[in-house]
């Protein structure tokens, strides 16, 4: 049995995370992480220095320090977040937070099944055509001028249909959904699969825009339980969700 959670990196939706994966009980916990971030967001000091080690940063750097020494497109990535989160009055990667102290408090074996995210976006930022990187750079103009109006009317067109908008994002950015959704996908169902092999109940959480795509590619004798973001962001739906999950076995 997998239960498939569809999260937004930076929504306060922590609390019914955690609530999700705990009451589902498993037995493994795949997240949507690199083992850098992993080791970040858990406060695992002694590895994030092994970590920036390896990547020749200096370890004793401060965060804006570590920030100028990644690509251009990953600091606009992590500041475009960081300002997001602070909007919905949260944090950057709450829910993957929610979801690994979930993951410990009933015992079960956290995966780390995601791309290292810097490489990703560097890798796109090298592949992209000049006229997609334009169009890229136009829409962080466009979302640092109306940041709140834009998070908003992004989040009401995906929720209307989910796969209508990432395929009307792979024609406008097809190289971004390539690397950053289609690669990973395939990536991340492999992981949760093998995880599921020799796990008898299993929790993956990954960002919504990856749902759709990982049932399509996750073996189709696999039981799977999907929760979606909008539920997430809907109380009278989490309200329900939690009784499902509660009355469950």
């Amino acid at each position: 049995m997998l239960t498939l959670i569809g999260t937004g990196h930076v929504f306060r939706i922590g609390e019914t995370v955690s609530f999700l994966v705990r009451q589902a009980w498993p037995d493994a916990v795949c997240i949507e992480l690199d083992d850098f971030r992993f080791h970040i967001l858990t406060g695992d000091k002694e590895a994030v220095r092994k970590d920036l080690e390896a990547r020749g940063i200096d370890p004793d750097a401060t965060h804006e320090e570590r920030l100028k020494k990644s690509s251009p497109v990953f600091r606009q990535s992590a500041k475009y977040q960081e300002k997001v989160s602070e909007k919905n009055r949260s944090q950057a990667g709450a829910d993957m937070v929610a979801a690994i102290g979930a993951a410990k408090s009933v015992d079960a074996k956290i995966y780390c099944i995601d791309f290292d995210a810097q490489e990703s976006l560097t890798r796109m930022w090298d592949e992209m055509s000049r006229r997609e990187k334009l169009r890229y750079k136009m829409s962080g103009t466009l979302d640092n001028m109306f940041k709140k109006r834009r998070v908003e009317k992004t989040q009401s067109d995906y929720n209307k249909d989910q796969e209508a908008y990432v395929e009307d994002m792979r024609k406008k950015y097809p190289t971004l959904v390539r690397v950053l959704i289609d690669e990973r996908n395939e990536h991340m169902a492999k992981e949760i699969a093998k995880a599921c092999s020799s796990h008898e109940r299993v929790v993956a959480v990954v960002g919504d825009a990856h749902v759709d795509g990982l049932i399509k590619l996750l073996p189709p004798d696999l039981e799977i339980r999907a929760v979606r973001l909008w539920e997430l962001m809907d109380q009278d739906r989490v309200m329900k969700l939690k009784t499902e999950f509660w009355e469950s076995d």
